[in-house]
């Protein structure tokens, strides 16, 4: 008996010993990582998105902000099946495609994300076992489609996938929160939770955008693509003195609220990405980079040989016939042979490194995804085909934002231009002088010259105002060479031009009712200018100029030589000889190609003078 009280009283003590031991091993030895895993058994903790900050236009009108919207999960163990087809109907789904997600995963399942609210109402107040209501961010762009293909949009990771969202992610996003749920035994989440760090907005990002000014251009383009039956366009408004685009377009647009229900290939910003053949857009460069050799000046008179140039093996044709016209005839006539000539005797090398700096050929750092650099080969690859035909704009491709960076250089008096759509974000950087400043004035008269009723711009022009522009019509490229039936149309220009406070371009792709940038681009350009223009601040003049300025430019140099009427249209002939107190007689109609006498300088007032046009 005594053994056996012993045996039992020995077995005693070695299992409270051991009892002891296994208890010192789990509060000691194994206590923090016991406790760790009991409480990840009992709690989960899960992130929350933060709200992204807002993008704002110059005047802090908002474009895009994040709203709270209710999102639908469900304990796919305590979904009642019988419910399916009821939920899936609210839903918008399938039944099936409900079930699908419910068998996929145990625990909580997402039913729906970024519901509508009366979804959610009607979902909550049907009561299902396991089935709760979340909140999360959804991002909301006010102007729609108008404001899509520059701002982008975000998917249900709350990350930027297009556009300045996605250009700007970093600078948006804001930090994460963090929650906590308790689950029971069986690991099912049980009501209520509480946060251990709530989430923080993200920064405002500020665009040089002027909403009103982009409203214009957006609805502007879209009349202008309708009206012409064309394949879709672009357009950009820009202050050419600091480069902040105030209206970037595309057309067609797409609503980035439902960006899911257009294809991938209409969310492309056409203004930065879609490059083209200027065509006679491009003659102002040609022009400004002779006058900037000195080699030529305002009035020096290039022979157009009446339509036809062979350069090579090859034909240059021009529209219209021409015979001796100045610079000035070169564009307002809009003369392929007169700027082919002036580009030959400039040569390749020194072409090519003024378009150059003109910022052809290279991407403008507008921090937007896609951005084209164009195309401007190598000036060692250019003949003197080639190089003849880059003076008119074949040959050469650019974007739409990179025509109105240089155009904005001749408005600005002849200074390089960053463009940008971040507000400030370029407030450092140093402008640098590319064209002499009467280089750029005496191009601007020429390019308002081109606007005139005599122009292929005349359409252009906005009652009350004088506009600087220039026409284009690009063949498309096609198969190695040029398509016969697809046309690019083009108007570039500034506005007002006694200081020009803004650069329109106006790009229309594949017009069906018109070929021509005159009849097509021009328009569009008329009607952004005149809305755009009062909004700024610049009424319309109930009086114009009886006097057409394109006699004189800054600093006194002479456009036309005041001696001779050769080279001007009749109504600046009839208008010079009002200003001299001549009488004037005309012959024929177009251009003055001979006059009588020859010097009109030493003539008394009262005195006849004889012209012939286009002779």
């Amino acid at each position: 008996m005594r053994r056996r009280l012993e045996t039992v009283a020995a077995f005693m003590v070695l299992g409270l010993a051991l009892l002891m031991i296994r208890a010192v091993d789990l509060h000691w030895l194994q206590g923090d990582a016991l406790k760790a895993r009991a409480d990840r058994q009992q709690f989960r903790q899960y992130s929350v998105n933060a709200p992204r900050g807002p993008i704002v236009d110059r005047n802090h009108r908002v474009l895009s902000e994040s709203i709270e919207v209710p999102s639908v999960g469900a304990l796919a163990e305590e979904f009642p099946a019988e419910l399916l087809p009821k939920v899936a109907e609210v839903l918008q789904q399938t039944p099936s495609g409900l079930a699908d997600k419910l068998k996929q995963r145990q625990g909580f399942v997402w039913l729906a994300r970024q519901m509508t609210p009366t979804q959610a109402e009607t979902i909550e107040q049907m009561n299902i076992p396991g089935v709760r209501i979340e909140h999360e961010w959804k991002r909301f762009h006010p102007l729609g489609p108008e404001t899509g293909h520059i701002l982008g949009f975000v998917g249900l990771d709350n990350h930027g996938l297009e556009g300045v969202e996605r250009s700007f992610d970093a600078f948006l996003q804001g930090v994460e929160g963090l929650r906590v749920v308790q689950r029971d035994a069986r690991g099912l989440a049980l009501p209520g939770s509480k946060w251990l760090q709530q989430p923080k907005m993200g920064q405002e990002l500020a665009l040089t955008i002027d909403a009103n000014i982009q409203s214009i251009a957006y609805t502007a383009l879209a009349n202008g693509v309708h009206k012409s039956e064309a394949k879709g366009g672009s357009v950009i408004v820009m202050n050419p003195y600091n480069g902040e685009v105030l209206a970037m377009a595309s057309w067609p647009g797409y609503n980035p609220n439902n960006f899911r229900h257009h294809k991938p290939g209409q969310w492309r910003n056409r203004a930065i990405t879609d490059v083209f053949e200027p065509g006679s857009a491009m003659k102002p460069f040609t022009i400004a980079a002779a006058l900037e050799s000195g080699k030529w000046h305002a009035n020096s008179r290039i022979d157009c040989e009446n339509g036809e140039f062979r350069v090579a093996d090859y034909v240059i044709h021009d529209d219209h016939p021409e015979g001796w016209l100045t610079l000035t005839g070169i564009l307002q006539r809009s003369s392929n042979i007169g700027a082919a000539k002036l580009a030959l005797g400039l040569g390749a090398e020194q072409l090519h490194q003024f378009l150059g700096t003109l910022g052809f050929g290279k991407q403008s750092g507008i921090s937007i995804g896609g951005e084209s650099s164009g195309i401007l080969l190598s000036d060692k690859r250019w003949g003197s085909v080639e190089t003849a035909n880059i003076a008119f704009g074949q040959g050469i491709a650019v974007t739409t934002l990179q025509m109105a960076s240089a155009f904005s250089v001749l408005a600005n008096g002849g200074m390089s231009v960053q463009p940008h759509i971040v507000a400030q974000q370029n407030s450092d950087e140093q402008q640098l002088r590319v064209i002499k400043e009467s280089t750029s004035r005496k191009v601007i008269s020429m390019l308002e010259a081109a606007t005139s009723d005599e122009g292929t711009g005349h359409r252009a022009v906005p009652d009350g105002y004088r506009i600087a522009g220039k026409t284009g019509t690009a063949q498309k490229a096609h198969s190695g060479g040029y398509s016969k039936d697809s046309f690019t149309a083009v108007f570039a220009g500034m506005a007002p031009v006694e200081h020009p406070e803004v650069v329109i371009v106006v790009v229309v792709d594949e017009p069906k009712t018109s070929i021509y940038g005159g009849a097509v681009a021009a328009p569009v350009f008329r009607e952004i200018a005149a809305s755009t223009l009062p909004y700024l601040g610049i009424p319309p003049q109930r009086h114009m100029p009886s006097e057409w300025n394109v006699y004189q430019v800054a600093g006194g140099d002479a456009l036309y030589d005041e001696s001779s009427f050769n080279g001007l249209s009749l109504r600046e002939a009839y208008q010079l000889a009002e200003q001299r107190g001549l009488a004037l007689k005309a012959y024929g109609h177009g251009w003055v190609t001979r006059q009588s006498p020859k010097d009109i300088t030493e003539l008394s007032a009262g005195s006849v003078v004889e012209v012939w046009l286009n002779e």
